[in-house]
């Protein structure tokens, strides 16, 4: 990749970006959605510079297909609006325009930014004390003071982003690449690098050290070497932020065909306990499971790249199963149903993860039975009534994985290598055929006549 001018070094702001023309790099509008370039298109030739900007641009220059396209211009959110029927402004304290299209498809746009300036208070004109204070003008004011701070240039938006590769502009009007930030090196060198000092920009957003270690094991990218060292740390951070939107970045993993090499990051740098509690603790601090874990992870991220479905639901039960099996080892205690003894040892357990309670039950339902299903390979004996629960068939896919890392397309694994385990043992596929049992008609002997016979 050729480069018309050097980039500064990661972390350090430079005025003056990198500018690849077309003829140096290989991103082609054959590979951009059509339907992003209809917003590019229509925004540049209304006067407007427009961008696309960020994973997409990433992405194509990895040689990865982009799942989502955004773009960045000087327009207003008002002025996009009035350029697109189809568009929709969301958002409180800075307003982004969603462009939708069929299918559901999305193409966000979002003006310029730039970081907000600390506010002063304002500076009041002397007033009569009798004369009452001007609330809503106050707030009008601070509101414009607020919203003029917002927009920004081309060069302050990248800088306001996390990652220097996630910092890159495609210009439409000449099909460059822009790069303010060294993005354009850190791909160069597969590494990723958090834009400024890492421990400040920790401190503003503790999710930041997620995104870093997400990028760094999508891509199979290193980490810059302050980056990486802050994240260690930093990583208490975590615990300020909201449970919910902890649980939106888990969940951008859990199906994303690289569950496996993001939790290896996690657990390499000591996220796991952090954002898992007890349950972290066990995968970190239990010799062997962490390794049988990732062996399992891999498995479902080949299904789902396959285009075969893996529900989160059973990805979190691989997940908190090591620590349920040692919960439900323990015994549930005198007097306590063992469901109930788990569902009150998660609610314990220490996690800043906020979980679905619907989710969480499921998990619970499935570890519950999961753990029945290996005392029955241990036993030969089966409590088969548990195939009326709602979540065996989650139970039976986990299990094989669990046993022996494998997984089985069959209807019922867990059947299946019971039986093949325990042949003589009964079960739903070994029933004799139960006789009808009805009132037997008397017929009298001999008569033909159905009546018995008088004495």
């Amino acid at each position: 990749m050729t480069k018309t001018k050097t980039a500064a070094p990661c972390g350090k702001e430079s005025r003056e970006p990198v500018v690849l023309s077309r003829a140096e790099h290989a991103i082609s509008r054959r590979d951009v959605d059509p339907d992003a370039l209809k917003v590019l298109y229509r925004l540049y030739r209304n006067g407007f510079t427009a961008y696309m900007v960020g994973g997409a641009v990433r992405d194509l220059l990895v040689g990865r297909t982009p799942k989502d396209f955004d773009v960045v211009t000087d327009a207003h959110p008002g002025q996009v609006k009035k350029l697109f029927s189809n568009c929709m402004l969301i958002g409180r304290r800075f307003r982004l325009a969603h462009i939708r299209f069929r299918g559901g498809k999305v193409i966000e746009v979002a003006t310029f930014r730039k970081e907000p300036e600390p506010e002063m208070e304002p500076e009041h004109e002397a007033r009569d004390p009798g004369e009452p204070e001007d609330l809503e003008a106050q707030g009008q004011a601070k509101h414009a003071r607020t919203d003029n701070n917002s927009f920004g240039t081309p060069c302050e938006d990248a800088f306001r982003r996390d990652l220097t590769i996630n910092a890159l502009f495609y210009d439409i009007s000449n099909f460059s690449i822009i790069d303010y930030v060294g993005g354009l090196e850190d791909i160069d060198q597969k590494r990723v690098c958090v834009i400024g000092n890492p421990h400040e920009r920790y401190i503003e957003d503790p999710v930041r050290m997620w995104r870093v270690l997400r990028h760094a094991a999508r891509l199979g990218f290193t980490i810059e070497g302050e980056t990486a060292r802050a994240i260690r740390l930093d990583r208490d951070l975590l615990c300020s932020c909201s449970g919910a939107r902890l649980f939106e970045e888990l969940n951008k993993d859990l199906s994303s065909g690289h569950v496996g090499p993001v939790f290896q990051a996690l657990y390499d740098y000591g996220l796991l306990t952090v954002l898992f509690g007890k349950v972290g603790r066990a995968l970190q601090e239990t010799p062997g499971t962490w390794e049988a874990l990732r062996r399992n992870l891999d498995v479902a991220d080949a299904r789902v790249r396959a285009g075969l479905p893996f529900p989160s639901e059973i990805v979190l039960s691989l997940l908190f199963w090591p620590w349920a099996e040692k919960v439900l080892s323990a015994g549930a205690g005198e007097g306590r149903d063992v469901h109930d003894a788990l569902h009150d040892e998660l609610q314990e357990a220490g996690l800043i993860v906020t979980i679905p309670k619907v989710m969480k039950a499921s998990i619970v339902q499935t570890v519950t039975i999961v753990e029945r299903m290996f005392i029955a390979m241990e036993t030969g004996r089966m409590r088969w009534s548990l195939r009326k629960r709602s979540h065996y068939r989650d139970a039976s896919f986990v299990f094989p994985l669990l046993f022996s890392g494998e997984l089985s397309e069959s209807p019922d694994p867990f059947g299946g290598m019971f039986r093949e385990a325990h042949p003589s043992s009964s079960g739903p596929w070994n029933k004799k055929r139960s006789r009808w049992r009805g009132r037997r008609r008397r017929t009298g002997r001999g008569t033909g006549t159905g009546q018995t016979p008088s004495a």
